[in-house]
């Protein structure tokens, strides 16, 4: 097991700060509860994670002289909160007993998960034809 995933549960008690979401609940949306604490800090290291990954991007654009350690930097902070944000919906998903809803979910401010249809996918419903979705 890499270092990384062992440290995991050390990294996620040590966040003090927390990164909300900033999105309000949308017409059409249902509240399905709350994440708890956990929930809420790992969401935390995932987004700080994302950022640190933007940022390397950004960096690396406008630096013609990054070589592979850079960008496997970049690749790395991206992949692992990749990472962090499905295990933190495989754990919103079991602590509100989702598994069964056939609808999207999303995270809202106040830490709300919403569930939502999803839009219809058929690019040919104008024509009249195509797969009914």
């Amino acid at each position: 097991m890499s270092t990384w995933l062992k440290l995991l549960p050390l990294e996620i008690q040590s966040v003090d700060t927390l990164i909300e979401p900033t999105e309000e609940v949308k017409e059409g949306e249902t509240v399905a509860g709350v994440v708890s604490d956990g929930l809420k800090k790992l969401w935390t290291l995932s987004s700080a994670g994302k950022k640190a990954a933007a940022l390397l991007e950004v960096e690396l654009r406008y630096t013609p002289s990054a070589g592979p350690e850079e960008r496997g930097r970049m690749t790395e902070q991206a992949s692992k909160a990749n990472a962090m944000e499905m295990i933190f919906w495989i754990g919103a998903m079991d602590e509100l007993q989702l598994w069964g809803h056939p609808e999207a979910c999303a995270l809202r401010v106040g830490w709300q998960v919403v569930e939502f249809k999803r839009p219809e996918t058929n690019p040919f419903k104008f024509l009249g034809f195509g797969p009914q979705l």
